[in-house]
């Protein structure tokens, strides 16, 4: 079930990822962090609240220790940090570009889940991952017609970033739920708490040393960002705690984001160089349906 998990995950951040570029249109970046880390953050409160929680069944959490909350304070950092590169990123450039960078997150997956974990793959699974990697490098290229240089534009350059952190999440999520033993919804409900906090601290301190007021239209987009990132996290986590899973597979079947995310922006937003884009898009699915095969 594993697998399917993932993909339905990936699905949902499709939805996450146009709402978070419809969200961050004409607004700054800490404003919409804290407001979705607020809503993911309410839709955990009940959890914590006895009486409302004695009616969610099957939900439950985990007392923690101190050493516990540092572990999961540690990946609400890292996340948050990744949302914050991830916005700026996501605001500037065309959901096929930023995505595509998003996307290179198996490469790093790969890396950390091999030296955590021992997961190496055979020859014809690295075959489907090298042909996602020169597809999302294609799109890159594409990108040169809409006058956006990789290596010189500091939005790609902010996704890197974004992705990288996002990736080491990956990775650490499994340490979590396998080595550590905490469960999924202690690790959630902890974690989107966290990330609230934090945000609220990044706006408290860019406030402060910012000379203009921040611009934030509210938008019905915020909330759903934050709603639809807890919930495919949530499906992420019961993946991830099948103790077969594997992290790079995972990380692959979480970028079928970008397919449904490019959709989403060529019918509502209007992508460039569609057809081109498409052919690439559809050697991505390709790729991720032979490693689906495989299991």
């Amino acid at each position: 079930m594993w697998v399917y998990y993932g993909i339905m995950a990936g699905f949902i951040l499709g939805f996450y990822d146009f709402w978070t570029k419809k969200a961050m249109t004409g607004n700054d970046i800490f404003p919409v962090v804290f407001f979705s880390s607020f809503f993911g953050a309410l839709f955990w409160m009940p959890i914590f609240i006895p009486f409302t929680h004695s009616g969610l069944s099957g939900v439950y959490i985990d007392g923690v220790n101190f050493h516990e909350q540092l572990i999961i304070f540690a990946k609400s950092l890292m996340m948050t940090f990744s949302w914050v590169f991830a916005y700026f990123s996501v605001r500037e450039l065309p959901m096929s570009f930023s995505g595509s960078v998003r996307a290179s997150g198996p490469i790093w997956t790969l890396v950390g889940g091999s030296l955590a974990f021992g997961e190496f793959l055979t020859p014809l699974q690295m075959t489907a991952v090298i042909i996602s990697i020169i597809c999302y490098y294609y799109l890159s290229q594409i990108g040169k017609k809409e006058g956006i240089n990789t290596l010189r534009s500091i939005p790609m350059i902010m996704m890197l970033l974004a992705t990288i952190l996002s990736s080491l999440t990956t990775v650490y999520d499994k340490f979590i739920v396998q080595q550590m033993g905490i469960s999924v919804f202690t690790i959630q409900a902890y974690s989107s708490i966290h990330r609230f906090i934090i945000a609220a601290a990044l706006l408290a301190i860019s406030i402060k040393f910012r000379k203009r007021r921040y611009h934030c239209k509210w938008s019905l987009y915020i909330p759903l960002v934050g709603i639809s990132w807890v919930l495919a996290e949530l499906i992420y986590f019961f993946a991830i705690s099948d103790p077969e899973a594997s992290v790079t597979y995972l990380s692959i079947f979480r970028r079928m984001s970008l397919v449904v995310g490019f959709i989403l922006s060529a019918i509502f937003i209007g992508e460039k160089y569609f057809l081109k884009k498409f052919i690439v898009v559809l050697f991505i699915i390709l790729s991720a349906i032979l490693l689906i095969f495989k299991y």
